[in-house]
């Protein structure tokens, strides 16, 4: 596997854990200032509704821009919703929030299983290049809610105020 593609995979790998820990920061939130189960089932939606809809539209833009316009539009994607969770610890925010790295983290994955796809060239790489991609994410699931739980703990001393939180989305965003 070349250099590029463990770059790319990293990257990657940084939306997605970027996205896992709002997934993870974004209710705890909302729950602690009291909205209701539904309401934070609707912000947990919000992560996925913008990858259905974004999804042939990322995947048209990067089939004409190439890889790294679409990854570029991820990764400030997902920087983005993480810092607003910094600015305005709301849930309006952490609605906006979910929206924004939810697309950030689709839009990443299109382009990666675009550009991987190309640079095989036989079946026996191709198996091998989606095999590194799947480590991403499932590593990204596991260490993005873990971190982010420990950060939300320990910042502050109190994981009640919104400060431990506004710290975790700062993290986040980095």
């Amino acid at each position: 596997m070349n250099r590029e593609l463990i770059r790319l995979i990293i990257g990657q790998f940084f939306v997605h854990t970027c996205m896992t820990g709002t997934r993870l920061a974004a209710p705890l939130l909302a729950l602690r200032d009291g909205h209701t189960p539904g309401a934070v089932g609707f912000l947990l939606s919000l992560f996925a509704l913008t990858q259905v809809f974004l999804a042939l539209p990322a995947g048209r833009y990067a089939d004409r821009h190439g890889f790294m316009k679409p990854m570029l539009a991820a990764i400030a994607l997902a920087f983005a919703g993480t810092a607003i969770g910094v600015a305005f610890p709301r849930f309006e925010v952490l609605c906006l929030s979910a929206l924004l790295t939810g697309a950030g983290c689709g839009i990443s994955i299109i382009a990666l299983q675009r550009h991987a796809g190309r640079v095989a060239h036989e079946a026996s790489e191709l198996r091998q290049i989606f095999s590194w991609l799947s480590l991403g994410p499932a590593i990204a699931n596991f260490l993005g809610p873990m971190v982010t739980g420990l950060i939300i703990d320990h910042s502050t001393g109190q994981a009640g105020n919104n400060l431990s939180y506004r710290i975790a989305f700062a993290v986040l965003a980095l």
